[in-house]
């Protein structure tokens, strides 16, 4: 059994509820996703699909997904109240949009629980990372590499998203105690290869000294790679996340440059099948956090050999709970 390397996060925020929502299985759970234009998401839904499929309290997994239309998801979630589901997982499109629509499924003695993208509804139950604890263990892994010294630059996602602030805030609570450490460009690169490959041209151009790189995302990591290895020069430490286009080109770069190293952690894509386990738990009367922060995956040169996988694309996530022979159908259609 392949093992992931944790720091474990603390479970928190609300005191554990004992549910009114107790019922006899097996259950007939609805997903609603708010898009699949991702191979995150994608692979995140196949996961909830499979779990199910092995989970003998499932009697269905109904998945919905809005293509990124707030307003098709709330539709959507109010055909799964009409449904009549026993459960329904959520991962939102909206912090606030889709309360109105939880309200009505928990008055309807349906529990809730959104995951990943998560709401601030007082009636659904939450799964999540906790995302400054991501970029803090990205941070505290670069100072140390780089010897507490160096000019970094700043990767960030998308600017205005909260998941990309609290990342960049958990750097930001760790490099404050390095003074020798400077942030000299702080790039948003929207977690895509293509912009992080140019942006990082662009600081070529401007000959200025980087002696690392924090990432909080794979696909900028292996842009940013790229144009080192265009310019066939050895990259600086830089840290990144689980997609395995970032975990192949890191293992290419050990291989031909001893002293190169990184780290990826993981927003894992199996969190949507732990949100299930969860609405499950509920149903049956367990007592379950209103609020709980899951373990964060660190990868790392100790382990990476163990989930690199040089026959799959770019566009799987490592960190996966599928079985093989799942994740090849999954990725080689």
């Amino acid at each position: 059994m392949r093992k992931i390397t944790v720091l474990f996060a603390v479970l928190l925020v609300f005191c554990a509820v004992t549910t009114s929502f107790a019922a006899d299985g097996p259950f007939l759970i609805g997903y609603s996703e708010f898009n699949m234009g991702n191979s995150w998401r994608t692979q995140s839904v196949e996961e909830a699909k499979y779990a199910a499929s092995q989970n003998k309290d499932v009697k269905e997994l109904i998945v919905t997904q809005a293509e990124g239309d707030v307003s098709k998801q709330i539709a959507d979630i109010e055909d799964l109240i009409a449904r009549k589901v026993d459960a329904i997982i959520i991962n939102a499109g909206s912090p606030r949009a889709l309360n109105p629509v939880i309200a009505k499924a928990v008055d309807a003695g349906i529990p809730v629980v959104d995951f990943d993208s998560i709401t601030d509804s007082d009636k659904s139950y939450h799964l999540a990372i906790d995302q400054e604890e991501f970029g803090r263990i990205l941070a505290d892994w670069l100072a140390k590499a780089m010897g507490g010294k160096g000019n970094i630059v700043y990767f960030n996602g998308m600017k205005g998203t909260l998941d990309s602030a609290h990342r960049e805030e958990g750097a930001n609570k760790v490099f404050e105690h390095y003074p020798d450490i400077k942030v000299v460009q702080t790039v948003f690169a929207d977690w895509d290869y293509a912009k992080a490959k140019r942006a990082m041209e662009d600081l070529f151009a401007s000959n200025l000294k980087i002696d690392g790189i924090w990432s909080q995302g794979g696909a900028m990591s292996q842009g940013v790679i790229d144009v080192y290895i265009e310019r066939g020069e050895e990259p600086p430490f830089i840290t990144g996340e689980d997609n395995n286009g970032f975990f192949k080109i890191w293992k290419r770069m050990s291989d031909k440059y001893p002293k190169f190293d990184s780290i990826a952690t993981s927003c894992p894509t199996w969190m949507s099948a732990a949100a299930m386990e969860m609405a499950i738990d509920i149903l049956k009367g367990k007592q379950v956090d209103r609020m709980t922060l899951i373990p964060i995956p660190v990868f790392t040169k100790d382990n990476i050999d163990q989930y690199v996988r040089m026959d799959l694309p770019d566009s799987y996530w490592c960190g996966s709970k599928l079985p093989d022979d799942v994740v090849k159908q999954l990725f080689t259609r």
